[in-house]
């Protein structure tokens, strides 16, 4: 599974996806994976699930102010100025509701969700995912 945590970024993919993440500009990056599991029909991949899970606890800090639980990397984005006008980032109640969607069915049934409840720290999975979105 390449994970060395129950945290959403204590992963592989979702160290990968904060190094996608810090070379972008605007929303497209942050949006992607939690737009592909709301999108998706079919079983959700792990590696999807955790890049969705990492990006929607972007949107969470970003909305609550509270930077503590993202890495560094996330945190500059954050703050980055882009553009003709310097402008950092968009983010917006809009987007929580739909990184809400995807954690609600990453936790309803995916193979994310599979493999840690074959661990003895799935619950522990579990309640990262609860305290950081409900």
């Amino acid at each position: 599974m390449g994970a060395w945590s129950e945290d959403n970024f204590g992963n592989d993919d979702a160290g990968d996806w904060i190094y996608e993440l810090e070379k972008s500009k605007g929303t497209d990056a942050l949006l992607k994976p939690i737009k592909a599991i709301i999108s998706n029909d079919d079983y959700l991949e792990s590696s999807d699930c955790s890049e969705a899970l990492a990006a929607a606890e972007v949107i969470a800090a970003s909305l609550t102010s509270d930077n503590s639980s993202i890495p560094e990397e996330a945190q500059v984005w954050l703050n980055k100025k882009s553009g003709i006008f310097g402008k950092k980032p968009q983010i917006e109640q809009e987007h929580a509701s739909i990184a809400l969607q995807s954690v609600q069915k990453i936790l309803e049934s995916s193979e994310l969700k599979d493999l840690w409840e074959e661990t003895d720290d799935f619950p522990s999975w579990q309640g990262v995912q609860k305290k950081t979105y409900f």
